[in-house]
Order: structure tokens, then C-alpha cells, then sequence
């Protein structure tokens, strides 16, 4: 009886609530966010440097449902990478979005493996793809350009999307630096930003930021990092155009919950 009670409040708080969940895992130096729509579709974007996004996913998504509707490598480096072969190890993977680009390291080689061993089939995107859910959350890609191949910096291939539910926009932005901004010239007020490239000294430029003026900025950032991550500059720039900021290193995962009007934010 006890473990059927389990099972039973297990899978009545798994169930989708009509808001949109948006979660920038504490993964240290490195990335992973993962979307919830408000139907519960599962949209994961880069696994972080190690494995532990695999323990996020294991408290966040009922341990019956092993699926995953939409998995996004931003772009093939390890911080963004490591932790998505054990995901698609244990996860069931509907669609995969990629940019293309490549590497000659380990981590790639086994990715590369295991997506061809899984049977995975893969999607190049660029500027204009999308996917569109049943509960109109739209997920848009506004970074690379499809000719972004003859670039060799991987930071300026990054896969940059936009996901809209109803007025709440959030700008997801992996490492797609100030090389790339403004990514496309239909961008405008957004509600919450990821900081690219960890808030490096050259992840923003200004009229860009302005361009935003986002409500709410988060960078994905390793405590004690040797890069010195977040610039100090870039910080003051997202506080002198308004934006509250909120990082990893400080504040843990960051979940942003709303229902297409406002969102609130939680940490832990």
C-alpha cells in the first residue's frame, strides 16, 4: 500500500500544471537547460561537462517516461556536450537538432558512436527552422546562418533559439558570442536571457543587450572557474539596462515557470 501511495503522488505531480518550466541545470562550467511545455512536451538543450544532468532528469522527469521530444547540441564542445551520451544512452530521443559542425576529440568520437549505435537521426538546423507543439510553444531557430561552415571558431556556429509561449519569449543562446549578435534583425524585447558563453568578456555587445532589454538574465556559470566567468562588464551591462541577473555558481538550477503573461523564478 505505502509504495502504491508512492507510485500513485509520483505520478499525479509529474503531470503538467499549464505553465511553461524552463530549467538552467547547475552543471558547473558548462550548459544544460531543460524546457517543459505546458503539455509536458520535454525539450533538453546541451547535457553540461560531466554527468550531471542525468541526476536533474532523474528528479525531474517520472521515472516511467524515458522520453525526450526534442534533444538540442547548441554546438559539439565538451562543456555542452559530455553529459548528452549518457542521456541518449538512457533517454529515448524523438528528434536531435545539430549544426553540424565538428571535432577531432574524444568526447565527440563517442557521440558520434552512440548516436549512430542508438539509431538516431539527426536534423541540421539554421536560421528559420522551427517546431511548433500542440500547446503553441514555438521553439525558433535564429542562429547559425546555413553557411556558418566557414567559420572554424565553434562558438560562432552556436545554435541560438527563441521559445515564445503566448507574450513570454526566452532567448537561449549557448555559446553564440558578440561575433554573432544580433543573430537576426527580428528580435526585439525579450523576457528572459541566457548570457552566452557563460558571460565571457565578449559574449554581449551593447546595443544588443539594449536591443533585448531583457527582464531577467541567466548566466550558466562553474563556481571558481579559471576563466574568470562572468566578466565584471558584462554583469554591470545587463544591470545598467535593468535586467535582474541570476547565475548558476550562485544561486543553483534556475527555474523559470510561467503561464504566458508573467513568469516567477525559482532557485535550488
Amino acid at each position: 500500500m505505502i509504495v502504491g501511495n508512492i507510485l500513485i503522488w509520483n505520478f499525479y505531480f509529474s503531470l503538467p500544471d499549464s505553465n511553461l518550466h524552463l530549467k538552467f541545470y547547475d552543471v558547473g562550467q558548462g550548459d544544460s537547460i531543460l524546457l517543459e511545455t505546458p503539455k509536458g512536451y520535454r525539450i533538453l538543450i546541451d547535457g553540461g561537462p560531466n554527468d550531471k544532468v542525468l541526476n536533474y532528469l532523474g528528479t525531474d522527469l517520472p521515472f516511467y517516461s524515458k522520453r525526450i521530444d526534442l534533444l538540442i547540441l547548441t554546438h559539439p564542445e565538451a562543456d555542452h556536450l559530455t553529459g548528452l551520451i549518457r542521456v541518449v544512452k538512457e533517454y529515448q530521443i524523438s528528434n536531435l537538432w545539430i549544426n553540424g559542425d565538428s571535432n577531432d576529440s574524444k568526447i565527440f568520437k563517442d557521440w558520434e558512436k552512440i548516436i549512430k549505435e542508438k539509431n538516431i537521426s539527426s536534423t541540421i538546423v539554421s536560421q528559420g527552422d522551427s517546431m511548433r507543439f500542440p500547446d503553441s510553444t514555438t521553439i525558433t531557430v535564429l542562429w547559425p546562418r546555413i553557411n556558418h561552415f566557414e567559420t572554424k571558431n565553434l562558438n560562432q556556429g552556436s545554435i541560438v533559439v527563441q521559445v515564445t509561449f503566448k507574450k513570454f519569449d526566452a532567448l537561449l543562446t549557448g555559446d553564440a558570442d558578440q561575433g554573432t549578435q544580433p543573430y537576426t534583425s527580428n528580435i526585439n524585447h525579450i523576457e528572459v536571457f541566457k548570457v552566452p558563453h557563460h558571460g565571457s568578456k565578449t559574449s554581449l555587445k551593447e546595443q544588443f543587450v539594449r536591443l533585448l532589454s531583457p527582464n531577467l538574465s541567466v548566466v550558466s556559470v562553474g563556481a571558481k572557474n579559471n576563466y574568470g566567468h562572468p566578466n565584471q562588464n558584462t554583469l554591470y551591462l545587463l544591470i545598467k539596462m535593468g535586467s535582474k541577473i541570476y547565475r548558476t555558481d550562485k544561486n543553483g538550477t534556475i527555474e523559470v515557470i510561467s503561464n504566458g503573461s508573467g513568469f516567477e523564478v525559482q532557485t535550488k
